[in-house]
């Protein structure tokens, strides 16, 4: 039985990256995970993932580049506003500039750069650098 099926897809990417794989199946996939896969895509973090029909929930290709250092699910999922974005990085992420915050706004999945843009809060997803 699975209880959070984003972490146990982001700890498998994580660890088919330390192991040195380029390809990896997720399942069971999901919207969440899918747009998860979709900002990772957009920041170079991955090369590129397919959702592949199974009729048991799906299942998820995805073509790592080796660039993902740590990545994980923020669990429980805090609420933060976009004033406090920058202690939650702090938190998470190695450095300034390094890295990424995923957070779940009322406009959908974006990072925590663009959410301090915005000047909208949220729920932490994930983080990853």
């Amino acid at each position: 039985m699975r209880l959070d099926p984003i972490a146990d897809a982001l700890s498998a990417i994580k660890n088919a990256e330390i192991v040195g794989k380029n390809i990896i199946y997720l399942a069971p996939a999901s919207k969440l995970l899918r747009n998860v896969l979709k900002i990772l895509k957009e920041n170079g973090y991955i090369q590129e993932y397919e959702y592949i029909e199974n009729h048991r929930g799906g299942v998820i290709k995805v073509e790592l580049k080796g660039k993902i250092h740590n990545i994980g699910a923020i669990k429980p999922r805090f609420s933060v506003k976009w004033r406090e974005i920058e202690l939650w990085e702090r938190k998470y992420l190695p450095s300034y500039t390094m890295g990424l915050l995923i957070i779940s706004t009322p406009k959908g999945l974006m990072t925590h750069e663009e959410a301090k843009k915005e000047k909208i809060g949220g729920r932490l997803i994930a983080y990853v650098y």
